[in-house]
């Protein structure tokens, strides 16, 4: 090359193929393409790649700033993953990346301070910086740190311009990168190296389920792909209770310290977040804006990448990597690096996504239940209830050390089987007639004002039939006025003890009414009721009690008739039915059976199947105890009292010994305490 040395006043560095590491120095003009021949062509700069042009484009000084112009080349050329358009003159500036054919370079001004082009050129980086000005996907405000596992300083003012000597399109990075891959332009040892890093980032990005732990697992292995590195930081964008983005250190990582407080510049966050761009400064100890701040200078920083973690039109967060080692980061590091940012963010996404199903699934559970208890709002909370008593007496089984219970041990599936099950189990409730549902008496209350009626018609009609008796036996015989009046004395004396007999029965049917919970024997004084007659409109006797009444009265626990029971019973069915219709993922499959037999009972008496011991799920068997124990202590309803937590616990035990329930889960919820854990009274 012909230039003169003294004359130069920036370099061309090529950062790959044969001449990589060479630079090359810029004069007033510089021809660049393919020469034939091993002969060196005066002013012209000769790259060996066949998809470079004999004349491919020139880069040419003009009032103290460079330019750079393609040619007409065949395949193009492209100034910071831009493509140029042929003939037009476009402005250099420092850290530009250039590339012709397959060989990419870097312009390197010598001076300090060069000069500006006359060109159009505005950048928020600064002076001495250069941005690849591509539309980027991500977005989101980085104001100020949020708490976290890590401590974080942000360092700049929100309005200070870092000093980044390049700024990139993840997507157009990730391109190069594959480009680089399949090119073979990466060394073997480099290439296979982040290679099997990059697979063991996407094979370790299974697994979590939540994102800090995700996050970390990235930053763990990020020292293993840059060697040179001395720090890592790894951040989320959180939405605070303003609706604005905030940045949650999650991970800070120092080669030597291991975890350190996060020190990351706040203009470089703008750049990365707000401006959707990965940066990377070579130098960041030449930033004015770190002068004053020991801690950066303490670190020793002197090139500093940082990359967002985009998924389509989404910042998740940023992954800075820093070192203060001689060697600078360089593009092929920030194409690796916004490569892991990729695929971190797309785990992440997913993980948004499942946790966005739950909540919508959670949500749908949540709605379904207080559907059912707004019919019948005296056992609100209910279901809730007996989701968080299964979950701890779940808890409770899987630490016992019982001989029967030893090898017991639930997965994290099965107890959100369980969970779902008890919320659920009632659902079928809302194919019950809501009359029979909220049955408070034995007998409706329609029913027991149409025995009210019979009674004053009894007492009138038995009334009527005295005075007509007596007027019939005066048209036979009539009477003195002493004799009449002792008369009607007799009569009115006989109804009124008609009258009290009827009061009493009347106060016999009523204490009857109330529904037992334990069973009770049927008081035989209910016989004399039905026993008793009086004289109807044609004298004919007629009775106190209907049958359908009296079978009601005499029900030895509960207010339901064996029919009313049957429907009400017929509420797993359609909670069986009604879960069936949902596509369970494979670890909630269990759902509907578990549901479906809350109600069996362990020597046959349950139902709707009547099915015995093992045939019964466990998860279901553990339900079986928290619903028959919440439904005894639940506050007051309509038809029963609330008993106290000693007579619920005795009579689960005497359900135990009975053999309808599981002695050792008694035993159990009882010992461990569950039943005091959670009193949850409403959601």
């Amino acid at each position: 090359m012909n230039s003169i040395r003294a004359d130069v006043q920036a370099d061309l560095e090529i950062l790959n193929g044969d001449l990589a590491g060479e630079s090359f120095p810029l004069g007033d003009e510089l021809l660049v393409g393919r020469c034939e021949g091993d002969a060196p062509v005066a002013g012209k700069l000769c790259l060996p790649d066949a998809r470079v042009s004999r004349e491919h484009a020139c880069i040419v000084r003009r009032d103290g700033a460079y330019f750079v112009q393609d040619l007409g080349s065949t395949n193009g050329s492209l100034l910071n993953a831009r493509v140029l358009t042929p003939q037009a003159f476009y402005p250099l500036h420092e850290g530009c990346n250039l590339q012709f054919g397959g060989v990419h370079l870097r312009f390197r001004p010598n001076l300090s301070r060069p000069a500006k082009a006359d060109a159009a050129w505005g950048s928020a980086l600064g002076e001495h910086e250069e941005a690849f000005d591509l539309a980027l996907i991500a977005g989101g405000d980085a104001e100020g740190p949020a708490a976290g596992e890590a401590s974080m300083q942000i360092v700049g003012s929100a309005s200070a311009r870092p000093n980044i000597s390049m700024a990139v399109d993840a997507v157009e990075a990730l391109k190069a990168l594959r480009s680089h891959i399949a090119d073979g332009e990466m060394t073997a040892k480099g290439a296979q190296g982040r290679l099997r890093a990059l697979a063991k980032i996407s094979i370790d990005l299974g697994g979590h389920r939540d994102r800090e732990s995700l996050l970390t697992k990235v930053m763990d292995l990020i020292f293993d792909i840059f060697p040179t590195a001395d720090h890592a930081y790894g951040l989320l964008c959180r939405a605070s209770d303003d609706g604005r983005e905030r940045l949650k250190p999650v991970v800070s990582l120092s080669r030597q310290k291991g975890r350190v407080a996060v020190a990351i510049s706040r203009a470089i966050i703008s750049e990365v977040i707000s401006k959707r761009q990965a940066v990377l400064s070579s130098d960041a100890r030449a930033d004015r804006r770190f002068d004053s701040h020991q801690s950066i200078i303490g670190l020793g920083i002197r090139s500093v990448m940082c990359v967002p973690l985009l998924v389509e039109d989404e910042v998740l967060g940023l992954i800075q990597v820093d070192t203060g080692s001689t060697h600078d980061f360089d593009q092929d590091d920030l194409q690796v690096l916004t490569g892991i940012g990729a695929q971190a963010a797309i785990g992440l996404k997913n993980l948004g996504l499942v946790e966005d199903i739950q909540q919508l699934f959670e949500g749908f559970v949540s709605a379904s239940v207080h559907a059912i208890e707004a019919r019948d709002p005296s056992t609100a909370g209910h279901s809730f209830r007996v989701a968080e008593y299964s979950q701890g007496l779940a808890a409770a089984v899987d630490r016992s050390t019982l001989p029967a219970l030893r090898d017991v041990s639930f997965s994290r599936e099965q107890l959100h089987e369980l969970r779902y099950a008890a919320l659920l189990h009632d659902f079928g409730k809302v194919g019950v007639r809501e009359h029979v549902l909220t049955k408070a008496h034995k007998l409706y209350p329609r029913q027991l004002d149409l025995l009210q009626a019979r009674f004053r018609f009894a007492r009138a009609s038995l009334e009527r039939a005295a005075y007509r008796d007596l007027l019939d036996e005066l048209e036979r015989e009539p009477l003195g006025p002493a004799a009449l009046r002792e008369r009607r004395r007799k009569i009115e004396q006989m109804l009124q003890e008609e009258q009290r007999k009827m009061r009493d029965f009347m106060a016999m049917i009523m204490q009857a009414n109330q529904p037992a919970v334990e069973r009770v024997s049927v008081p035989d004084n209910l016989d004399a009721v039905r026993d008793f007659r009086f004289p109807g409109d044609d004298g004919e006797p007629m009775a106190l009690l209907s049958d359908f009444e009296l079978d009601a009265l005499t029900l030895a626990r509960g207010s339901l008739t064996p029919d009313e029971r049957q429907e009400i019973e017929s509420h797993v069915v359609h909670t069986y039915a009604f879960l069936k219709h949902i596509p369970w993922t494979k670890g909630l499959a269990a759902v509907p059976e578990i549901a479906y037999t809350h109600h069996e009972k362990l020597d046959g008496s349950g139902y709707p199947r009547g099915i015995v011991g093992e045939e019964i799920p466990l998860q279901a068997r553990i339900m079986t105890v928290t619903d028959i124990y919440d439904a005894l202590t639940a506050g007051d309803r309509p038809y029963k009292q609330s008993l106290s937590e000693e007579v619920a616990l005795d009579i689960l035990r005497q359900e135990a010994r009975a053999g309808r329930i599981e002695s050792h889960l008694v035993d159990i919820f009882i010992d461990s305490g569950v039943y005091r854990q959670t009193r949850v009274t409403e959601r």
